[in-house]
Protein backbone atom coordinates (compact mmCIF):
# COMPACT_ATOMS: atom_id res chain seq x y z
CA UNK A 1 0.00 0.00 0.00
CA UNK A 2 3.39 2.24 0.68
CA UNK A 3 4.37 1.59 -2.33
CA UNK A 4 0.99 2.56 -4.10
CA UNK A 5 0.93 5.71 -2.58
CA UNK A 6 4.34 6.62 -3.36
CA UNK A 7 3.90 5.98 -6.93
CA UNK A 8 1.18 8.13 -6.84
CA UNK A 9 2.29 11.16 -5.29
CA UNK A 10 5.24 10.59 -7.83
CA UNK A 11 2.97 10.37 -10.76
CA UNK A 12 1.04 13.46 -9.52
CA UNK A 13 4.40 15.74 -9.11
CA UNK A 14 5.00 14.53 -12.23
CA UNK A 15 1.48 14.86 -14.37
CA UNK A 16 0.64 18.62 -12.53
CA UNK A 17 3.82 20.92 -14.25
CA UNK A 18 3.70 19.28 -17.77
CA UNK A 19 -0.18 19.43 -17.59
CA UNK A 20 0.25 22.97 -16.10
CA UNK A 21 2.57 23.80 -18.87
CA UNK A 22 0.27 22.22 -21.97
CA UNK A 23 -3.05 23.61 -20.28
CA UNK A 24 -2.25 27.61 -20.62
CA UNK A 25 -3.83 29.27 -22.99
CA UNK A 26 -2.97 29.19 -26.79
CA UNK A 27 -0.37 32.31 -27.42
CA UNK A 28 -1.95 35.41 -29.41
CA UNK A 29 -1.22 34.86 -33.18
CA UNK A 30 -0.33 37.80 -34.55
CA UNK A 31 -1.19 38.64 -38.56
CA UNK A 32 0.94 37.36 -41.21
CA UNK A 33 3.66 39.73 -42.78
CA UNK A 34 2.37 40.95 -46.32
CA UNK A 35 4.44 39.12 -48.57
CA UNK A 36 6.82 41.58 -50.11
CA UNK A 37 6.32 42.73 -53.64
CA UNK A 38 8.49 41.11 -55.89
CA UNK A 39 10.48 43.38 -58.52
CA UNK A 40 12.29 41.77 -61.87
CA UNK A 41 16.04 42.81 -61.75
CA UNK A 42 17.20 43.60 -64.62
CA UNK A 43 19.45 41.45 -66.61
CA UNK A 44 23.33 42.47 -66.31
CA UNK A 45 26.19 40.54 -66.89
CA UNK A 46 28.46 40.10 -63.81
CA UNK A 47 31.81 40.10 -66.06
CA UNK A 48 34.10 41.85 -67.47
CA UNK A 49 34.47 41.51 -71.44
CA UNK A 50 37.49 42.78 -73.69
CA UNK A 51 36.76 46.62 -74.34
CA UNK A 52 34.25 47.29 -71.36
CA UNK A 53 35.80 50.23 -69.32
CA UNK A 54 35.74 50.44 -65.38
CA UNK A 55 35.12 53.74 -63.40
CA UNK A 56 38.10 52.19 -60.61
CA UNK A 57 40.45 51.99 -63.39
CA UNK A 58 39.86 55.95 -64.46
CA UNK A 59 39.68 57.72 -61.55
CA UNK A 60 43.37 59.19 -60.91
CA UNK A 61 44.17 57.62 -64.11
CA UNK A 62 46.51 60.57 -66.10
CA UNK A 63 45.04 62.91 -68.89
CA UNK A 64 47.39 63.75 -72.04
CA UNK A 65 47.02 65.98 -74.74
CA UNK A 66 47.42 65.02 -78.47
CA UNK A 67 50.79 66.55 -78.11
CA UNK A 68 51.34 63.40 -75.19
CA UNK A 69 51.88 65.99 -72.79
CA UNK A 70 50.25 65.03 -69.31
CA UNK A 71 48.01 67.98 -68.50
CA UNK A 72 46.21 66.65 -65.09
CA UNK A 73 44.48 63.22 -63.62
CA UNK A 74 40.09 62.13 -63.57
CA UNK A 75 39.42 63.08 -60.26
CA UNK A 76 35.61 62.68 -60.99
CA UNK A 77 33.24 60.91 -63.23
CA UNK A 78 29.57 62.91 -63.37
CA UNK A 79 26.73 60.78 -64.40
CA UNK A 80 23.03 62.30 -65.49
CA UNK A 81 20.01 61.22 -63.88
CA UNK A 82 19.66 58.47 -66.61
CA UNK A 83 22.93 57.03 -65.32
CA UNK A 84 24.85 58.09 -68.59
CA UNK A 85 28.38 59.78 -67.78
CA UNK A 86 28.41 63.07 -69.13
CA UNK A 87 31.67 64.68 -68.02
CA UNK A 88 35.11 64.00 -66.22
CA UNK A 89 37.25 66.14 -63.74
CA UNK A 90 40.61 66.57 -64.09
CA UNK A 91 42.42 67.97 -61.59
CA UNK A 92 45.08 70.31 -62.98
CA UNK A 93 48.30 71.98 -62.04
CA UNK A 94 49.07 71.76 -57.97
CA UNK A 95 51.80 69.35 -56.29
CA UNK A 96 50.36 66.45 -54.64
CA UNK A 97 46.71 67.40 -54.62
CA UNK A 98 47.65 71.31 -53.27
CA UNK A 99 46.67 74.02 -55.40
CA UNK A 100 45.04 71.68 -57.68
CA UNK A 101 42.32 73.38 -59.95
CA UNK A 102 39.66 70.96 -61.37
CA UNK A 103 37.68 71.51 -64.90
CA UNK A 104 35.07 69.55 -66.27
CA UNK A 105 35.44 68.00 -69.63
CA UNK A 106 32.53 66.58 -71.62
CA UNK A 107 33.23 63.31 -71.51
CA UNK A 108 32.70 62.50 -75.45
CA UNK A 109 35.57 64.88 -75.85
CA UNK A 110 37.91 62.21 -73.81
CA UNK A 111 38.92 59.93 -76.01
CA UNK A 112 40.14 56.35 -73.98
CA UNK A 113 42.26 53.83 -75.14
CA UNK A 114 44.83 51.31 -73.82
CA UNK A 115 48.62 51.02 -74.60
CA UNK A 116 50.60 48.00 -75.78
CA UNK A 117 50.16 46.49 -71.77
CA UNK A 118 46.50 47.10 -71.90
CA UNK A 119 46.43 49.90 -69.08
CA UNK A 120 44.32 52.53 -69.53
CA UNK A 121 44.62 55.84 -71.41
CA UNK A 122 42.81 59.14 -71.52
CA UNK A 123 43.52 61.80 -74.16
CA UNK A 124 41.87 65.27 -74.67
CA UNK A 125 42.27 67.66 -77.10
CA UNK A 126 43.16 70.88 -75.00
CA UNK A 127 46.47 72.46 -73.43
CA UNK A 128 47.26 72.60 -69.85
CA UNK A 129 46.53 76.43 -69.85
CA UNK A 130 43.23 76.13 -71.81
CA UNK A 131 42.36 73.38 -68.68
CA UNK A 132 43.75 75.78 -65.95
CA UNK A 133 41.78 79.15 -67.70
CA UNK A 134 38.68 76.86 -67.94
CA UNK A 135 35.63 77.91 -65.09
CA UNK A 136 36.43 76.21 -61.99
CA UNK A 137 34.47 73.37 -61.63
CA UNK A 138 33.49 73.03 -57.83
CA UNK A 139 30.51 70.75 -56.14
CA UNK A 140 27.59 71.92 -55.29
CA UNK A 141 25.13 70.04 -53.75
CA UNK A 142 21.64 69.87 -55.79
CA UNK A 143 18.58 72.33 -54.35
CA UNK A 144 16.09 70.06 -53.18
CA UNK A 145 12.61 72.15 -54.72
Amino acid sequence: MKTLLAATALALLIAVPAYAETATTAPKTEAAPQAAATTTIPAVKFYSERGDWRSSNLMGLKVTNVANETIGDINEILFDNDGKVVAVVIGVGGFLGMGERHAAVEFSSVQLSRDKNNAPLARVNVTKEQLKSAPEWKWQAASVN
